[in-house]
């Protein structure tokens, strides 16, 4: 028995098709009924997570939201917030300079909005209608004169990876960076991912992290496999992740969550 069960989305939680199989469904319902908290742990905006839940109908209580790889972690019946980290001003400029000189775009969500450098930057015209968000086009985010919980730097695969080592040289220090997929770069405050969103959450409730079980796939869920007491890797992860899990489960697509839950 877990005191919180953490899930990725995209690639864990979420078959290929991006649908939620009845199996793992089942299995997280029984586990919230025995009592275990759900955390569900993504690069998405908490609106978008909330859009999720509604969607898969997983209902609201016993869940908790973790969004923007842990900057803003929410308890989802209640509205309270357990943690709020933002980017520094100076950091949002400098991260922008960076996407404009290199020719890319950036996105970053604030409340409903999902808020866009260029309109055709890569994949632009598809993250505000899957998290259920309105898109905007505002070329500087220091614009928006409020505080950010992340960037989101997208392009091209074969361009974002050769732009990688420039952003990390830049940044090193000042800003926590991770793929949550080929082509997105989440661009976080020092010391912020989704492994800290876990421990937040767990020093708020009093929980020991090693009663907590995370899953995952991809560079920005090591953190959340490290921390928590059982790290999984999806058997559809990256190498170097399930490297760094404590145990490897089956894919997204085969029952994965579910094969574990259900031991």
């Amino acid at each position: 028995m877990f005191a919180l069960i953490a899930v990725d989305i995209d690639g864990t939680l979420l078959r290929s098709d991006q649908t939620l199989s009845p199996r793992t469904r089942d299995a997280l319902r029984e586990a919230r009924d025995q009592g275990a908290i759900l955390m569900l742990a993504s690069g998405r905006p908490e609106h978008g997570l909330r859009h999720l839940a509604e969607r898969l109908g997983l209902g609201l209580d016993r869940l908790v939201l973790s969004a923007c790889n842990g900057a803003a972690v929410v308890d989802a019946e209640t509205e309270e917030i357990i943690c709020h980290r933002t980017l520094e001003h100076a950091l949002v400029a400098r991260v922008l300079d960076l996407v404009e000189e290199l020719g890319l775009a950036a996105m970053t969500p604030l409340g409903h909005v999902v808020h866009a450098t260029r309109e055709d930057g890569y994949n632009v015209a598809n993250e505000a209608p899957a998290n259920g968000m309105e898109l905007a086009i505002t070329p500087r985010f220091e614009e928006l004169d409020e505080p950010l919980h992340k960037i989101l730097v997208c392009a091209e695969p074969d361009l974002l990876a050769q732009h990688l080592d420039t952003f990390r040289g830049e940044l090193d220090g000042h800003a926590e960076l991770a793929l949550s997929a080929p082509f997105y770069l989440e661009i976080t405050p020092p010391g912020v991912d989704k492994g800290s969103g876990l421990l937040d959450y767990c020093a708020a409730r009093d929980l020991d992290p090693a009663e907590a079980i995370a899953f995952g796939d991809n560079e920005n869920d090591l953190p959340m496999l490290r921390v928590a007491g059982t790290g999984v890797a999806m058997g559809n992860a990256l190498d170097h992740v399930k490297a760094g899990a404590d145990r490897v489960t089956a894919s997204n697509d085969e029952d994965g969550i579910a094969e574990v839950l259900d031991l």
